[in-house]
């Protein structure tokens, strides 16, 4: 059971690399396409860019990370896994924030706030974004 816990800690990470790569990617396609110098236009590409990386991130996740088979839950899944993403997004943001003023370090700041968000990220998503369904013991009546 430990087993299956750290291998599913480091396929998440490996799709959280996948999808920084895409985030990055498209972020950089839109810029490359749509030449732009208003700040707004930066923000909107780079949440479409982040949100492209979510999407990627929710099905490598259910298929591949914790292998959760395709129920009646998949819009309540996405629900859920945009929630916690978005948390995350918060969580890290806000520990960046105040740890760069503790701390004063970009990198070192930068590693902790991304670390203290993965954290949250993988417990909410193993926990409740792609829980298993517990299954109830059928009896037979006599």
């Amino acid at each position: 059971m430990i087993h299956e816990g750290i291998l599913q800690l480091c396929k998440f990470a490996i799709v959280g690399f996948v999808n920084t790569f895409i985030d990055w990617a498209v972020y950089f396609t839109i810029l490359k396409i749509f030449p732009s110098e208003i700040a707004i236009f930066y923000t909107a590409a780079k949440s479409f860019s982040y949100f492209c990386g979510i999407i990627n991130s929710f099905f490598l996740n259910r298929c591949w990370t914790f292998k959760t088979d395709l129920d009646g839950n998949g819009k309540s899944r996405f629900f859920k896994f945009t929630v916690v993403n978005a948390i995350g997004l918060g969580i890290n943001s806000v520990s960046f924030y105040v740890l760069l003023n503790v701390i004063g370090s970009h990198a070192i700041t930068l590693f902790l706030a991304t670390s203290i968000a993965f954290g949250f990220n993988f417990s909410l998503s193993k926990l409740w974004v792609f829980r298993k369904g517990k299954t109830v013991a059928k009896t037979t009546g006599g």
